[in-house]
């Protein structure tokens, strides 16, 4: 039986002098989940706290703090291929060999990258100031325009002795807002002329200095826009404007030059950048995970889950560090404990993981589910698409995703690998049951599809048995293995009253179905024997379940029925592309010129087709699964395995060099 792997606790005690020796070799090794102590091993060791060095710690975050900072600024500014060849190939990143063996290592290192990156700080700030410049002198210009109108001087704005001008904007629809404004005011030391210019209003107030209060009121309504300008500005508002314009040309070239130095900067110091801020964190994480670790005197304990078949990989890396300065403890996992989970899955089979993970991961000595989960659901997807054209473009999509993005995204890559295997199911299943874009080879190019075994469209009775059939073997799977683990865990009375009673009242049915139908005969032996098993299961099952009883006999009633979906998706499938071909082929006959927008038609019909059946048959396989098949064995809840283990994007570990 396909299980997840077998795991062990371990205590182990070093001496401290070896810390960080082994928590590097054991970071590197990336096998080991290291626990809290303080929470309990089940072994009488010391579980005193052990206290982490605070000085390292709070420099590598004041480090990776200013790291962060100087990528944020960088990042923008790193040149990237763009267009979608460059999403579908991306180019080959490759890890540089680099690690550093001690604390003090890494931190000289980063300082010394610092000093080199640090200006970027520098060029920043001065892009900011010359980017706020251009916004003011752009706003300037704008209310400038606004002023060239006839008759405007400059010198109306400037500051006077005895008198206070406040200059601004309106639209059109807010100058009922003013005129009631200058009502409420009810004073005539305050003066205004206004110019009409498009949509908006120039409006200029003038007043005593002891109406200067009232007209600064009128500048923070939200309708009125006030006009600011440099009281050095005089003359005629075209004049200005070429002042302006010129001067924000400058600020525009001196863009130019800051931005290609920092490009230029993005270039040489991103990738060190990267590099030593990933060895910080590393570092980082040796340091906090020895927050779990216990000490007395000079010893220094560690506790936590490995795989059974990794234990003697642990002992070597111990071993080779601290000589035979330590001790290892190791008991095999107790399924009552918090076990955490690791799949042990074939390499092949282990991308579909992740759609077993989408229900539930399986508890510590539960069945995992994913060798039977794997095959059946290909099976069912390329039965309900039923297209092989379909699957071609699938796998094509699947294979490009693959190459792509799934060359730096686990997840990415593994549901591309799971793709690629739906489209190849299609292809193999499509080309049985005669599907290439529906029936466009035989209707446009009058080819026979070779292998066809049998046609949805045409043998739905026969597809609606297979259906049944594979059902039956489904679901019954699930009862075998639901009755295995009972037996497995010596819940017999279970293993009896809730999965074997099936296969005494599945049999007995189909006997007593077969011949009330009149389909075949037995003999009164096997008629007797039939009717006999009927009435234990069914007492059995109202038994087990008083009442609810009945709904256990409906409930799998309906979960057989549920594999029909494999036939109504295969007719959907099959149908909707067959109409998107009749409708094309009569775009085509009412014109010749026509052969081209019926061609157009026929691409972006299938292709709407394709994506909506294959999202169809996705959801419809794994309900299959999630609901009929999982219900009868697998209930999942179990806690995810999480080493302690390097997270290396930018870096290899390896040690032939350093920069």
């Amino acid at each position: 039986m396909f299980y997840p792997a077998r795991m062990n606790s371990v205590v182990i005690g070093i001496h401290n002098r070896w810390l960080m020796d082994v928590t590097s070799a054991l970071h590197e090794q990336g096998e080991l989940e290291v626990l809290d102590l303080k929470k309990g091993t089940g072994t009488e060791i010391p579980q005193t706290s052990f206290e982490i060095p605070r000085g390292d710690i709070e420099r590598i975050i004041s480090l990776q703090f200013r790291y962060d900072r100087i990528l944020e600024i960088l990042e923008p500014y790193e040149v990237r291929p763009e267009g979608v060849l460059s999403l579908l190939f991306p180019k080959d990143s490759q890890p540089l060999p680099v690690r550093y063996d001690t604390p003090g290592d890494v931190f000289q290192a980063a300082h010394e990258m610092l000093d080199q990156a640090e200006p970027v700080l520098t060029t920043y700030e001065a892009l900011k100031q010359n980017r706020e410049l251009q916004q003011v002198t752009r706003e300037r210009i704008e209310n400038l325009n606004r002023l060239a109108v006839p008759g405007c001087s400059l010198s109306y704005l400037a500051p006077a002795p005895y008198t206070f001008l406040v200059a601004g904007w309106i639209l059109q629809e807010s100058l009922p807002l003013l005129e009631a404004w200058f009502r409420e005011s009810g004073t005539d030391e305050i003066y205004h002329h206004m110019i009409q210019n498009g949509q908006e209003i120039i409006v200029l107030c003038i007043g005593t200095l002891a109406m200067r209060p009232r007209l600064e009121e009128l500048a923070h309504h939200a309708w009125f826009f006030r006009i600011t300008l440099p009281d050095s500005y005089t003359g005629m508002p075209g004049e200005m404007i070429r002042t302006e314009q010129n001067r924000l040309e400058e600020y525009m070239r001196e863009e130019e030059s800051l931005t290609a130095h920092l490009i230029s900067m993005a270039e040489s110091h991103l990738t060190p950048l990267r590099v030593i801020r990933e060895e910080l964190s590393i570092w980082r994480d040796r340091y906090e995970v020895s927050r779990n670790f216990g000490s007395s005197r000079d010893v220094i304990y560690l506790h936590g889950w490995i795989r059974e078949k990794d234990l003697a990989r642990l002992h070597d890396v111990l071993k080779n560090v601290t000589g035979d300065e330590f001790f290892l403890f190791s008991k095999p996992a107790d399924p009552e404990d918090d076990v955490p989970v690791r799949y042990d899955n074939p390499g092949w089979l282990a991308p579909f993981e992740i759609l077993t993970t989408t229900f539930s991961r399986p508890r510590y000595n539960e069945i995992d589910p994913t060798p039977f989960f794997a095959p059946a659901y290909l099976l069912f997807f390329g039965l309900m698409l039923g297209d092989a054209g379909y699957g071609i473009i699938i796998a094509l999509v699947g294979w490009l995703l693959y190459r792509g993005p799934g060359k730096n995204d686990a997840a990415f890559r593994d549901m591309s690998y799971i793709l690629i295997c739906c489209g190849v199911a299609d292809i193999v299943l499509g080309t049985i049951q005669g599907g290439w874009f529906g029936d466009l080879l035989p209707r446009f190019f009058h080819v026979t599809p070779p292998f066809v075994l049998i046609e949805p469209l045409y043998q739905p009775i026969l597809l609606f048995q297979i259906a049944l059939i594979i059902g039956t073997i489904h679901i019954n799977l699930g009862i075998l293995l639901g009755l295995w683990q009972n037996i497995r865990d010596r819940m017999y009375r279970t293993a009896i009253m809730e999965h074997g009673v099936w296969f005494i009242l599945q049999p007995a049915a189909a006997v007593l179905l077969v011949e009330f139908f009149g389909w075949m005969t037995f003999s009164p032996l096997v008629t007797n024997v039939a009717i006999l098993g009927a009435v234990i299961g069914l007492l059995v099952l109202f038994v087990r379940n008083g009442p609810m009883g009945f709904f256990s006999l409906t409930g799998f009633l309906g979960d057989w029925l549920s594999y029909v979906r494999i036939l109504a998706l295969a007719l959907a499938t099959g149908g909707v592309a067959m109409t998107i071909n009749i409708l094309s082929e009569m775009i085509a006959s009412v014109h010749p010129f026509m052969i081209i927008p019926a061609i157009l038609f026929c691409i972006a019909g299938q292709l709407f087709n394709l994506a909506i059946q294959t999202l169809g048959s996705v959801i419809h396989a794994l309900r299959l699964h999630y609901i009929e098949f999982f219900g009868k064995f697998y209930s999942g809840g179990g806690k995810e395995f999480v080493p302690f283990h390097e997270h290396r994007l930018h870096t290899s570990g390896k040690r032939e060099e350093v920069i």
